[in-house]
């Protein structure tokens, strides 16, 4: 049986930057997944805490983007800025929502200086470089135990759920599942324009038209694919060419995303936020933790 000072389950972006934040501050870790997390391998992420149409700031919004800028810096390049676009008549409105975001106004939108896309693969694959990792599925959350497929068992003084929905119900957390799809293309954006949909690298992703929650991935429909391209048009003008599409499935609660659980805590349910958010969020889990 192996064990561990604090046993994390689930090597997505949430698990992996704490077991970071963890051996950051000296303690011993073990994370335990299937894999790689599915939710945080998209091609792009785009880091940016400006949200939806109506240009929100995200709740803690500037200092999210502030520990992820330090964060993810120390381990893949960041590709800085996002454009977007801003009819003139609307910018003083869009500008009483921006907070303390660096930015500035340019012809025909606003550039987020701070805000930013990465690579995600490379990113979770450097995260897990010198972290302890257990390849196994786990089949029951029994404090201070994880039971594993097979028999086996691994114990934790403190147990941390960082997983996505797969495993949620191991804790009774019922929350939405919503599948998500990004386009890879031909051409390459290397600065990320972002309304509605957004391009970033060789990307195009976006808030995806309404459909029916699904625990496994389904496969792109006519709709979504067209919804995406069309959006893509109306930010420059052509549609991309697609070279290939990525799918998962991403689950959201509702906040905080970092709660107490039996036996420990759980930092979940980001939704399409979780790059965004896991940086200082797990930060504050691996400080509470000493």
């Amino acid at each position: 049986m192996r064990e561990a000072e604090v046993v994390v389950l689930g090597a997505g972006v949430a698990g992996l930057s704490l077991a970071q934040r963890l051996r950051d501050r000296g303690h011993q870790v073990l994370v335990v997944a299937q894999g790689l997390g599915e939710a945080s391998r998209p091609p792009v992420a785009l880091v940016n805490p400006l949200r939806g149409r109506r240009f929100t700031l995200a709740p803690e919004g500037e200092r999210a983007l502030e520990a992820a800028l330090a964060f993810y810096s120390r381990f893949v390049p960041l590709h800085l800025g996002v454009y977007r676009p801003v009819p003139e008549g609307e910018r003083s409105g869009v500008a009483s929502r921006l907070g303390g975001l660096k930015h500035r106004w340019e012809e025909g939108g606003l550039l987020l200086e701070e805000a930013f896309w990465l690579e995600p693969r490379p990113l979770l694959e450097r995260l897990a470089q010198g972290v302890p990792l257990a390849w196994a599925q786990v089949l029951a959350w029994e404090p201070p135990y994880l039971r594993l497929e097979g028999g086996g068992r691994v114990r934790g003084g403190v147990l941390v759920y960082a997983g996505g929905g797969r495993g949620a119900h191991l804790l009774g957390l019922w929350g939405r599942h919503v599948p998500g799809l990004v386009l890879t293309l031909l051409d390459y954006f290397p600065r990320a324009i972002s309304y509605r949909v957004y391009l970033a690298g060789n990307a195009l992703g976006g808030s995806y038209l309404p459909h029916e929650e699904a625990h496994h991935a389904p496969p792109p429909t006519e709709g979504e694919v067209e919804w995406l391209l069309a959006g893509a048009e109306a930010l420059v003008g052509y549609r991309p060419q697609v070279a290939s599409a990525w799918r998962g499935v991403r689950f959201r609660l509702a906040p905080p995303h970092l709660f107490a659980v039996e036996g420990g805590f759980a930092l979940t349910g980001f939704g399409s936020t979780g790059f965004l958010y896991a940086p200082l969020l797990a930060g504050r889990l691996a400080e509470a933790l000493g």
